[in-house]
């Protein structure tokens, strides 16, 4: 099946559908609760009952979103009762924080239709419908062509989504996956009412003062190794009280992946690495700076995490503990 039959599929199933499920991968970004937005800004018009659902989403952190308060973080139960699951954004099952669920309905006759739609390498999809296209910036670039294919115009909430995911994912377009497409994409955007000097502001984040400490503490923490070339920092969820990160969240945006970005384009470095703490588990992002050094989304993928070749992500349990020679994780 080509792309263009695979997205009316998608748009056929989830219009004729009873209700359905839109998942997001957990702690979600800007990317993954845009596309979410920018489905249920569809369903919505088609009056398609819909449950959304975000593992581990921070309330109000993305609330620039449209829709981003109707995701929900707890997590559904009777997966049965949907027509039609939609996965977004997430790379594999395991980042739905629902995979043991959704395998167990892959044996049974009477179940939901499933459908992903992601920008991420692929990682052993087992869905009925998979539309994975890793050359897209975003995914929210994905769902701008499931529009286009549908005929479906474009409203300034969709509009507004599909440019939050394509800022978000490029780094403001600075980023290496910043293509030709994803710019046309973007001035399309910005045309049918999208806001770019809004979601810049939130997608930098602020030029505050915690902004600034949370820099500062990023560079002391920073560790450099010449025979590798590999960067890395840490914040402890210590440094991150002490660094009124909390209080601050929501105008701090996608600070953390800058941080990331920015280690990376440091001088001597080919590979970065940037963890956190957060709530009983370690996050970590890692970035390269050639498709041909090393592919972190390998490595991502050890960890249950994924990505791309030069931009990947992952969660484990535990916390983060100092040593002569590195960060170490440490389970409780």
């Amino acid at each position: 099946m080509n792309l263009e039959d695979k997205l009316k599929l998608a748009h056929s199933r989830l219009l004729s559908a009873d209700q359905v499920l839109v998942i997001g991968h957990t702690s979600p970004d800007p990317d993954a609760l845009a596309s979410m937005g920018a489905i249920l800004e569809l369903l919505l018009a088609g009056n398609v009952k819909f449950q959304a659902y975000a593992d581990n989403k921070i309330e109000n952190l993305y609330n620039f979103i449209p829709h981003e308060e109707l995701v929900q973080k707890e997590k559904p139960t009777f997966l049965e009762q949907y027509s039609v699951i939609l996965i977004l954004d997430c790379g594999s099952l395991e980042r739905t924080n629902l995979a043991t669920e959704i395998k167990m309905l892959l044996n049974k006759k009477e179940r939901p239709f499933i459908i992903e739609i992601d920008h991420h390498q692929p990682y052993g999809s087992q869905v009925d419908l998979e539309i994975r296209l890793p050359d897209r910036a975003s995914t929210t670039e994905i769902i701008y062509e499931f529009f286009q294919s549908n005929k479906i115009e474009v409203n300034k909430n969709m509009a507004n989504c599909i440019l939050i995911g394509l800022m978000a994912d490029t780094g403001n377009f600075i980023h290496p996956n910043s293509s030709f497409q994803a710019f046309e994409i973007s001035s399309k955007m910005l045309l049918k009412g999208a806001s770019l000097h809004k979601i810049g502001n939130y997608i930098r984040g602020s030029n505050s003062l915690a902004a600034l400490k949370i820099w500062g503490r990023v560079f002391a923490r920073l560790k450099y190794n010449k025979q590798t070339k590999f960067a890395c920092s840490a914040l402890t969820r210590e440094d991150l009280n002490e660094l009124d990160f909390y209080k601050h969240k929501d105008k701090l945006a996608d600070i953390f992946g800058d941080i990331v970005s920015f280690l990376s384009y440091l001088p001597g470095v080919d590979v970065a690495l940037f963890l956190r703490e957060n709530e009983g588990v370690v996050k970590g992002s890692l970035r390269a700076n050639d498709d041909n050094l090393i592919d972190v989304s390998k490595i991502a993928n050890l960890y249950g995490g994924g990505g791309h070749k030069r931009a990947a992500g992952f969660t484990v349990e535990g916390f983060l503990k100092e040593s002569k020679s590195g960060w170490r994780v440490v389970k409780k």
